[in-house]
């Protein structure tokens, strides 16, 4: 993985780490991460795998602040990912492009592919967590909420296979200003989502939403019965790459 390290310089004038494993394939299979991960994560690896042994191009990539991309992560926010998640998207595109986001990269993807809706011809969402910010606002206690406001951030952990993780007041702020599920959402290209039955950070009823709301035709909810925020058990990463392979 180290010597597959490349950089780019995006428009905050920051370098954003990226893996490009390139077939000379006229697919391209793009990764967005999850909130606090890294792409050398089982999922993003499995994925690199994958597509090399089925001659796909695969584009993984760090947000700022994340993994071994410059940037403090506390300054970084929904919008601000976004639009290093679109650089890396526009800088790499091909003849057909297939995003897969994981968790937060799944809110990021949804608002990437209505950006470029001419140019995203599959979207695959695991545990997709579009609005999440309004959760993770309700889940604090009266207490956690004034600390939050005054010292601006807050560590938490309501995930209990996960690390404590910060969240900042700016983050929350930010995420209210790109919600999608209060109305319908403008992506037409062929959507797979895949969400566990026992997901404790994201309920799988938040996919059901964006099903509802999608205006694609061609759309499918997979909610697997055992499954949890992480989805990257074997069977879990087969049935991603299944519902990758109907999209390719």
């Amino acid at each position: 993985m180290k010597d597959k390290i490349n950089f780019i310089n995006s428009s905050f004038n920051e370098q954003i780490a990226y893996s490009r494993d390139d077939l000379k394939s006229e697919i391209t299979i793009f990764f967005f991460g999850g909130y606090s991960s890294s792409m050398d994560g089982t999922k993003a690896t499995a994925l690199s795998k994958w597509c090399i042994d089925n001659h796909l191009n695969f584009v993984r990539f760090d947000y700022s602040g994340h993994g071994i991309s410059k940037g403090a992560f506390e300054d970084g926010g929904i919008s601000k990912w976004t639009i290093e998640a679109s650089e890396i998207f526009k800088k790499f595109r091909t003849n057909k492009n297939i995003i897969v986001g994981s968790s937060m990269g799944g809110w990021i993807s949804l608002i990437v592919t209505m950006n470029n809706f001419l140019y995203v011809n599959g979207l695959v969402g695991i545990a997709s967590a579009p609005d999440f910010v309004v959760g993770e606002w309700n889940r604090l206690s009266v207490e956690q909420k004034k600390q939050i406001k005054s010292e601006g951030k807050i560590i938490i952990n309501w995930d209990k296979y996960a690390e404590d993780y910060t969240i900042t007041y700016k983050f929350l702020e930010d995420g209210k200003k790109n919600m999608l599920l209060t109305k319908p959402i403008n992506i037409s290209c062929p959507v797979r989502l895949l969400h566990g039955r026992k997901d404790q950070v994201v309920h799988f009823t938040t996919s059901e939403k964006i099903i509802e709301l999608l205006d694609s035709k061609n759309k499918k909810l997979t909610i697997i019965e055992d499954g949890d925020h992480s989805l990257s058990r074997e069977s879990d990463l087969r049935l991603l790459f299944d519902n990758i392979r109907e999209l390719s």
